[in-house]
């Protein structure tokens, strides 16, 4: 059942006999994303956060399938520019129906975290930073004669 006049909780802890009175529950929220600063590690940051939930019933349990899915400001791992970048992540949990409580944030910390494992890269195409001068190539032509370095060239010497 989709309530338009439930109450999401801000912490997204749902009472299990709130979701059983209702026989099912879809609802969604914006979150603050003050309370997921510490997910990305710095200079990342997450700007925006929804989720969508749905709970489904049955004899046993209490099915919930989550979409999360925001904004964020990410530090390019080629050429350490902040770019803008977006999220969309799913989950799908059980819990007992004899559980007191349902609590979603935990499962929305899981899956945020999920997404720090990922390399950011502003674009496919980004040249990243010179590995002589250091400027970012995709910003400027430094001129620098790119040496064609081997770590395996000591071993081609004559002893």
């Amino acid at each position: 059942m989709n309530y338009a006049d439930y109450d999401v909780p801000e912490d997204l802890v749902f009472r299990t006999k709130d979701i059983i009175r209702m026989k099912g529950l879809k609802c969604s929220a914006k979150l603050a994303p003050k309370d997921f600063e510490n997910i990305l590690s710095e200079p990342n940051k997450i700007t925006s956060v929804k989720v969508n939930l749905n709970f489904s019933i049955s004899q046993k349990d209490i099915l919930v399938q989550g979409r999360v899915y925001g904004a964020t400001k990410l530090q390019c791992g080629r050429c350490l520019d902040i770019f803008d970048g977006s999220f969309d992540e799913e989950f799908i949990e059980t819990y007992s129906i004899k559980s007191e409580i349902i609590d979603i944030m935990y499962e929305v910390i899981q899956t945020l975290a999920l997404i720090e494992s990922i390399t950011f890269v502003c674009d496919e195409n980004c040249k990243g930073l010179c590995d002589q001068c250091g400027k970012n190539k995709n910003k400027e032509n430094c001129g620098c004669v790119r040496q064609n370095f081997s770590a395996f060239a000591v071993l081609k010497k004559d002893k």
